[in-house]
């Protein structure tokens, strides 16, 4: 399965590709998540982020990025 780096800018934006070693992804959020489109790619990193923020986890960095290893 392909994974394909997403991340939210600062300003809430969303945005899929790149590596995670970006240097442009530094104040970002980083999610790493299994797809078969950019959108579902987006979407499910979207859920990813509402499940943390409700938990009140904290949300993933560059440093740390989301690694979601389970299949579609």
């Amino acid at each position: 399965m392909k994974q394909l780096t997403v991340v939210r800018w600062p300003n809430g934006s969303w945005s899929t590709g790149g590596p995670v070693s970006d240097p442009d992804y530094q104040q970002c959020e980083v999610y790493v998540v299994p797809f078969t489109t950019e959108g579902s790619a987006k979407k499910r990193a979207q859920a990813v982020r509402r499940r943390l923020v409700s938990k009140e986890l904290p949300l993933p960095t560059q440093s740390a990025p989301y690694k979601d290893t389970r299949n579609l």
